[in-house]
């Protein structure tokens, strides 16, 4: 997968995460841009976006938005590899 199209799966993954919960990920550019950085491919940004959804579901607030640390973008990958 080229480096748009991983960039159009991975934001396409952060947007169903938002719409679930109901939420915005308040740095999902830096968060896409770490996860393309790191693989291309298909399988891994579905798995990588289904551990950060997981993630979210334990973290998201009352206030509507969410930052996710890049340093667990990171630690996620590094166990998915």
């Amino acid at each position: 997968m080229n480096t748009e199209e991983a960039k159009a799966r991975a934001k396409a993954q952060i947007h169903v995460i938002e719409t679930v919960y109901g939420i915005r990920i308040t740095n999902s550019e830096e968060v896409i841009a770490a996860i393309i950085e790191k693989t291309r491919d298909e399988n891994t940004i579905l798995t990588l976006c289904t551990a950060l959804n997981s993630w979210v579901s334990m973290n998201a607030g009352l206030t509507g938005e969410i930052a996710i640390p890049l340093d667990l973008v990171n630690g996620f990958m590094m166990r998915i590899k």
